[in-house]
């Protein structure tokens, strides 16, 4: 997961998710920094996930973590138009995402990975287990997010975006 560490990126519940699957080889990682990270800390160690989940902090390597992945995860509770996840999609990993506006706007569930309710631990951890034990499942939904991202290259986006300057002053 990239996501500042506060409440809205709701990172919680991906490590009770972790914890649920019960599965050592499971790694989780959450780049980013905030004013949860001790809280979130704390929880790691109560659950006893001090060897499965690291919180890397801020990165400027997101793309390469990208690359090293299985499966990108984002239970935000509220997103726009998420670059995290459109650098995700762009590196062709499939995605276990919360269901709000922005995320369904990119993830369609079944397709490019699953949408599954913010707080449903048990969802989360399903969809997740999914992933892990059919990996041409994940490389189907990755290379389907590899190809549907496409549509938001900045070249793309910036001649549309003429496009509506050149109607607007026809």
């Amino acid at each position: 997961s990239t996501g500042e560490l506060n409440d809205n990126k709701n990172h919680k519940t991906v490590i009770q998710a972790v914890h649920r699957l019960n599965n050592p080889s499971v790694k989780y990682l959450i780049c980013g920094q905030g004013p949860l990270k001790n809280e979130l800390l704390n929880l790691v160690q109560k659950l006893g996930l001090e060897h499965q989940i690291m919180l890397l902090g801020y990165r400027t390597d997101i793309i390469e973590i990208n690359h090293i992945a299985d499966v990108f995860v984002f239970p935000s509770f509220r997103e726009g138009l998420s670059v995290a996840l459109m650098e995700a999609m762009a590196c062709g990993l499939p995605v276990v995402c919360s269901d709000i506006r922005g995320n369904n706007d990119l993830i369609e569930d079944g397709r490019g990975g699953f949408t599954v309710e913010p707080e449903d631990v048990a969802g989360f951890s399903k969809s997740i287990k999914l992933l892990l034990d059919d990996e041409s499942l994940g490389g189907r939904l990755g290379n389907y997010n590899k190809s549907k991202i496409k549509s938001h290259d900045t070249k793309i986006v910036l001649e549309k975006m003429k496009d509506i300057y050149r109607n607007v002053h026809s």
